[in-house]
Parts: structure tokens; sequence; C-alpha cells
């Protein structure tokens, strides 16, 4: 099993990123910070940045936009392979710009993306980053399901899980400094390797249900996609990544059924269930 604090060791001489990073890392840590702007405008920082001392109790969604932009580029640098169909992409984007209305930050800049990846996955990172594989595309049944995972992303972002995750690990192994290569792998771990904690996960299955269920598409999108992963489970011994991340699934299906009957809602009434329209949509996908 691989070392999820193996990055400590690492660093990096880009020191300019050192400021940039104190300002997510300071949340709630009561950390001193060179006074900087309220927009880092680019992944780097020209000149000095002062020496007034000054504590940051929040980050700016400009800050955090900057910040996930670093991050994609970073991902992208390192192999990340963007899809370049555009009918599949403003697809996902479609979806996405459904669902923000009825997000906990409606007025927050997303990005939707999807990965050249066959896994079954999909992935956020701070600043509004959605990502979506084409293994995902061509795994739901429907896009009400597609609808669900790309809610149940979303809500980490509203709900800033990468950024609490973040601070918790930095103040349990107290952190005075961190530099650029450190915080790239946290985050990278945070992303992709780390197990989410079970109550964010939940948070992100309630919230994005109840984004779901807001834009008009069927709750039944969320439960079938779950549904669709623990029969994935039994039959492979090869998990799709989402589940090495993520708590039982079948408690999470149990969760969601309980909050559907509880609020009298149909699981069936609303849209994205018809399979071959969906088909249709992501058909340029399957001569691939």
């Amino acid at each position: 099993m691989l070392n999820p604090f193996s990055w400590i060791k690492r660093a990096s001489h880009r020191r300019w990123f050192y400021l940039l990073i104190l300002v997510v890392v300071g949340l709630g840590l009561g950390v001193g910070l060179p006074n900087t702007s309220s927009a880092f405008g680019s992944c780097g920082l020209d000149g000095d940045a002062g020496i007034e001392i000054i504590q940051l109790i929040t980050i700016s969604d400009q800050q955090e936009v900057e910040l996930g932009k670093c991050l994609n580029q970073q991902e992208v640098d390192q192999g990340l392979e963007i899809y370049s169909d555009r009918k599949i992409t403003e697809y996902v984007q479609d979806i996405g710009q459904r669902l923000i209305p009825y997000s906990d930050r409606p007025n927050f800049p997303y990005t939707f993306q999807v990965v050249k990846d066959n896994t079954i996955n999909a992935f956020a990172l701070v600043g509004g980053f959605v990502y979506v594989h084409t293994g995902l595309l061509k795994g739901v049944e429907n896009e009400a399901e597609l609808a669900a995972v790309i809610a149940h992303e979303i809500a980490h972002i509203t709900s800033k899980h990468s950024i609490e995750k973040l601070r918790q690990i930095i103040k349990d192994n107290n952190f005075t400094e961190i530099e650029y290569g450190t915080i790239i792998n946290l985050l990278e771990d945070i992303a992709f390797s780390l197990p989410r904690g079970r109550q964010q996960e939940y948070e992100a299955d309630r919230k994005g249900l109840e984004m779901l269920h807001g834009a008009g598409y069927a709750s039944s999108g969320m439960t079938g996609f779950l549904q669709k992963l623990i029969t994935i489970e039994k039959k492979s011994t090869n998990q799709p990544a989402m589940l090495r991340t993520h708590p039982e699934t079948v408690k999470r299906l149990d969760t969601l059924k309980e909050i559907i009957n509880r609020k009298g809602w149909d699981p069936n009434d609303g849209d994205g269930l018809d399979s071959d329209a969906y088909k249709q949509r992501i058909q340029s996908l399957a001569i691939e």
C-alpha cells in the first residue's frame, strides 16, 4: 500500500507558490501570511509580495478558482488527457450547467471536462473543476445517472471538501512550512488516492440528490448508478477507481433511498431515464 504521506519529503524550487498555498492552508490555523492581492491571476507571483502579516479566515472564490487552474494545468502536464470531441464535451457541460442553479454555490464558476480514460470514474478538484471519464459515459445507463455523478462531484466543490481535508492533514501533521511540490502531491492524493471521509461522501450524496431533483432529473438516476456499482463490485475483482476511495456503496444506497422516501418523491418522476436517447447522444464514443 502506498504511503499517503510520501510527498512530505518532496520539495520544489518554485518558491513563489508558497504564498498561494498558505492562503488555503491558513484556514482556521492562524498562520501568518505575507499580504497579497485578492486574486492571484496566474500560477506565479511576480516580485515581492509585501511583508505585512495577516490571518486569513477564509479563501475567496477567486483565489480558489486560481488555485484550481494551477492544479488543472499540473494534471494536464502530467498526462491527464482531455477528450477532444466537442459534442460529448458540450453535452457534459450542458448537464453541469443545468445542475448548478440548484447547488449551494450557484454563482461559482465551474469547468466541466471529459477525460479520455475507459475506467468508470469522475472526480473534482478545487476551484470548480469537474472531470468525467469516457468510461463513465459508456458505463451509465442514461442521462439521469450521468447527471447524478456530476451532481455528486459538484457537491464536493460546493462543500469545499478538498480544502477541508487539506487543512485537517496539515493540522494533524503540525506543518509550519509547505512548498509547491508538497502541496501538489497532497492535493493529488486527496483527489485520487486518499479515501474520502464517510460524512463528506454522505453529504455529497445528499446535496447531489437534491441538485438532481431540483434540476428536474429522476432521482432514481443516483440510486440506479449506485446499484450498478454494487453489481460491478460483486462481479469483478478489479473495482472501479471511485469504489476504492468511497465508503461502502450499499450503505450509501440505503441512505439515499431513505431520503427519497422521506421526501415523498417518486424516484422515476423526472427527466433522463430514456436509455436509447442517451446512447444516441454519446454514439461517437461507441466507435472508439
